[in-house]
């Protein structure tokens, strides 16, 4: 099926996935080995599951190759078998769906993110993705569909990967969110529905994690922010575990009604992941096909920048910080080629606080740079959890580059007005989504308003054709230097003009005042009387005071509330120095706590309690999984000063072992707990994945921990937990387990044996405070 005949299927009826497989193979007896192996051990158990969802009326089946790329493979130990595990898949598939349905080869995550939440590089993302879409491709699937991924830039990386390969065949993409609303990275579902809808996907949805209950308010919330088709596949409710077997609480009558539900917030295509069985299937069959699709295509969004955990309405005004620019200091200059981003990440924050909401990267003379000062600045941006970004990079190269590894939907500054320009930079907008500003000039100036606003014109059509729509774009009408005779007169022209016509407007406002003095006065002034002509947004000093009321005024005088300043997530400093990164005014601050207390006393009852506070932040939603890292790999160079001053007389909190049960091959989440029980005090003994129980009673032996800490992920492995225990108990260990994990549960960890559940990092730290100190 090509891509015109699947949307126009869409626009006709509601259409139907599948349901599970893990699940599905655990209650068929094979949970005892990862199920993409079955493929070729047991390929008639694959291909009968797939029949009876065909039978249930599922219009798309779905390849059995959810863990079949490469790095997963060689985490099971089946790299060996890549090629032929993923082609099999597609025959099975094929064979079950016969003619009554089409087959999606399915993709999902690699098991580790992409940098800098990770280890893997973007470009290794890539080619993972587009490896097994290459198979899938050859074997004949019909379309691709991107499930279970909680990372937005391996979210990138999959879509990137795929249409590699093609771009002929349909493509929908599913992330999976918690909750609050946010992926395990901090991406809210706005961010990830604006941003996908530049992308060339054909479908937008959501996967796993949650019931159908909470999943309903994540459909809802796509369908405010996406033009695209939707799609859902919840969980059959809460897992259970019991005798050794795992169900999910959900019945097919009490999934029922939501399924209308799903279709009336704007749901195309309705299926079902953990739990959801063909019986499961044919309750959401029924239901599609007394019911019509509801339209989205007049849908009208609000502009949107956004980084990987800020979202920014462009509407109705936005400031965007110019203060990163070495332009005027050489020293500045030297130190980013020096690969030293201190001072870059310190000026974000400034303007972050000062109430900017877009930060303007230019690095300079680009010619002393290369592509990897572009590639590490902006993951250093990232891993900092940056504003969006307005990337002011003239080298194509670069710029690629930014855009490659960049996470959200940037604004890219900017285009000029003839074709070699607008087809590179509208490439990159088709490629990896965001903003343009386009400057009202070709390759010269125009001296007049009205031959400004012709070029405007003229480079809106040209994005027009190549499918690029005007409201993502911004026209900058060209500040001139008044001290060299420039009328500023004509600017405003062009900016009431542009928006007589609808068009969203920006500018370097600090060129006006080039060269002269009271500066900010007379950028203030001048803003003023743009925002009063139509300006929706500025390039700008946010830190230059005059300049701000001025803007302040205005917008309240045009009768828009004005942006306030970031909120500091506390008013304790030492614990926004920690989340701010600067490990130079944090390391000042420490020495200064030193002159008054022991390194006893400033590691366990000053820092410790910052750390605990900063957890307490991240467990209410007020800080995410990058600022909650960005702490910990603040914190942990102090922590370790502070114990080898203390020598002999350092006593950690206690010793805690940590394991990704057997079958298992994700450790993203054991990791970051980890390194948070870490800078709470605790000594970490982290056993790595797919830990068999015997290595972890050796271990035991050993390292004598503590406490054990598990960690499992998959739904047809959260059983590991109770062998785990049970083996440990057989031979004497009565050493307190704790569980945590994707699928795990309160519930099911005390069923298991354990001694308690850990919801996230900061409950494996007051969790563990607990049990060892009773």
């Amino acid at each position: 099926m090509n891509r015109n005949e699947f949307n126009k299927l869409l626009q006709k009826r509601i259409l139907v996935l599948d349901g599970a497989y893990g699940t599905e193979f655990f209650k068929m007896g094979y949970g005892d080995q990862p199920g993409v192996l079955l493929n070729l051990k047991h390929p008639e158990v694959v291909e009968k599951l797939q029949k009876q969802y065909v039978a249930a009326g599922s219009n798309f089946i779905l390849t059995n190759t959810f863990s079949a790329n490469r790095p997963k493979l060689k985490a099971l130990r089946a790299e060996t078998k890549f090629k032929k595990i993923n082609t099999e898949a597609v025959k099975i598939a094929k064979r079950a769906a016969g003619n009554k349905a089409l087959v999606l080869g399915d993709i999902s995550s690699t098991g580790e993110f992409p940098e800098p939440m990770g280890s893997f590089s973007m470009g290794k993302a890539v080619d993972a993705f587009a490896e097994q879409a290459q198979v899938l491709h050859e074997a004949g699937v019909d379309g691709f569909i991107v499930e279970t991924i909680s990372d937005l830039k391996e979210c990138k990386a999959a879509v990137l990967g795929i249409r590699k390969v093609t771009t002929s065949l349909p493509l929908i993409v599913q992330m999976t969110f918690a909750e609050n609303m946010r992926s395990v990275t901090g991406s809210s579902v706005a961010i990830f529905a604006s941003w996908l809808n530049d992308l060339d996907v054909d479908c937008v949805g959501v996967n796993c994690s949650l019931g159908p209950e909470e999943t309903l308010k994540v459909v809802k919330e796509l369908a405010v922010y996406t033009n695209k088709f939707i799609s859902v596949e919840p969980n059959a409710g809460t897992p259970k575990y019991k005798d050794k077997n795992l169900y999910y609480d959900l019945s097919p009558a009490d999934f029922a009604p939501y399924v209308e539900e799903f279709i009336a917030a704007g749901a195309n295509i309705v299926g079902g992941c953990c739990g959801t069985d063909p019986e499961h299937i044919k309750v959401i069959s029924h239901f599609a096909r007394k019911h019509k699709p509801l339209s989205a295509s007049d849908k009208i969004l609000t502009p949107t920048l956004s980084s990987r955990t800020h979202l920014q309405n462009f509407l109705p005004f936005t400031r965007i910080g110019e203060k990163i620019n070495p332009a005027s200091s050489k020293k500045f200059q030297q130190e980013i080629r020096n690969f030293q981003f201190d001072r870059i990440t310190s000026l974000a924050s400034v303007q972050k606080k000062a109430g900017c909401e877009i930060l303007d990267l230019n690095l300079g003379i680009e010619k002393l740079l290369t592509a990897q000062h572009f590639v590490n600045l902006i993951n250093e941006l990232d891993r900092y959890s940056s504003l969006p970004l307005s990337l002011d990079i003239q080298s194509y190269e670069f710029l690629e580059k930014a855009l490659f590894e960049y996470t959200g939907r940037p604004l890219i500054n900017s285009a000029r007005c003839f074709a070699e320009d607008l087809d590179f930079k509208g490439k990159l907008l088709k490629t990896h989504g965001g903003m343009l500003i386009l400057l009202a000039m070709g390759k010269k100036i125009p001296k007049t308003a009205e031959a400004r606003v012709k070029k405007i014109l003229e480079g809106l059509d040209y994005l027009e054709k190549m499918g690029i729509s005007s409201d993502r774009v911004l026209a900058d009408p060209l500040v001139m230097a008044f001290g060299a005779g420039k009328d500023p007169g004509i600017t405003l022209k062009v900016i009431r003009q542009l928006n007589n016509r609808g068009i969203k407007t920006t500018m370097g406002l600090s060129n006006l005042s080039f060269g002269m003095k009271n500066r900010d006065h007379l950028n203030g002034v001048f803003l003023a009387q743009a925002v009063e002509n139509g300006l929706t947004s500025t390039i700008v000093d946010p830190t230059a005071q005059f300049t701000a009321n001025s803007l302040q005024a205005a917008l309240t005088l045009r009768g828009n509330n004005p942006q306030k300043a970031q909120d500091l997530p506390t008013e304790n400093t030492l614990v926004n120095l920690i989340l701010s990164g600067d490990s130079a005014k944090f390391n000042q601050a420490i020495e200064t706590e030193l002159e008054n207390a022991t390194p006893l006393e400033v590691s366990q009852n000053i820092l410790g309690k910052a750390m605990h506070k900063i957890g307490v932040l991240y467990s209410k939603n007020r800080i995410f999984l990058p600022d909650l890292m960005l702490a910990a790999q603040t914190a942990i160079p102090v922590f370790d000063k502070l114990n080898s001053i203390l020598g002999e007389n350092h006593e950690s909190k206690g010793r805690i072992l940590l394991a990704t049960v057997k079958g298992d091959v994700h450790d993203i989440g054991k990791k970051i707990v980890g390194t948070v029980l870490q800078t709470s005090g605790y000594e970490i003994i982290d056993l790595g994945k797919d830990v068999e129980a015997d290595r972890i009673y050796q271990a035991i032996k050993q390292h004598r921990p503590h406490l054990l800490g598990l960690s499992a992920m998959m739904s047809t492995t959260v059983g590991e937990a109770a062998e785990v225990v049970s083996y440990l108990r057989s031979k004497g260990c009565r050493l307190p387990v704790i569980a945590g994990g994707a699928s795990m549960n309160e519930e099911i960890a005390i069923e298991s044996g354990c001694a308690g559940y850990a919801k996230d990092a900061s409950k494996a730290v007051t969790l563990c405070h607990q049990i060892i100190t009773r």
